[in-house]
């Protein structure tokens, strides 16, 4: 087993991951919430800089909106003809769509790594947790990345 170089742990609404940069390869384990675990191997060689960047909101943001708007609209609209139970129970989801876009509305970075070809092969989000670990790690990886293609 190789050395570890330096290595991530990112946390996201939907997950976490851990990514370990090793002599010559990028390895990625973790798993989604109430899910599937994996593990990734990635030749460093095969990634090319520079990488993307992107600020990307949860899709839960707007699922919670739409929800909220929904649900909300159901017992204004129809008050008259539902009985309580039914207009209760859509104030219920609708104030579970706001909290559920509160809790997913803040944007998140991701950079993305491509091969020669231009397929994106590895993304990582910024964690709140550890925003300077994730700027360090990146600046090692494209180190490594850049040391691995020179040979």
């Amino acid at each position: 087993m190789t050395d570890t170089a330096d290595s991530y742990h990112e946390r996201r609404f939907d997950g976490e991951r851990r990514f370990e940069i090793r002599q010559d390869q990028l390895t990625i384990c973790g798993h989604a919430s109430l899910g599937d675990k994996f593990e990734q191997t990635v030749l460093l060689a095969s990634l090319v800089l520079p990488p993307d960047r992107q600020w990307v909101r949860n899709s839960g943001f707007n699922a919670g909106i739409w929800m909220a708007l929904i649900f909300s609209s159901i017992p204004l609209g129809f008050g008259a003809l539902l009985n309580t139970y039914w207009s209760g129970l859509s104030w219920v989801l609708a104030i579970g769509g706001v909290l559920l876009s509160i809790t997913t509305a803040r944007r998140v970075e991701w950079v993305t790594f491509r091969n020669e070809a231009g397929v994106p092969l590895v993304s990582v989000a910024k964690s709140r947790k550890d925003p300077q670990g994730f700027d360090r790690f990146i600046e090692t990886l494209c180190a490594a990345i850049t040391a691995r293609r020179a040979r």
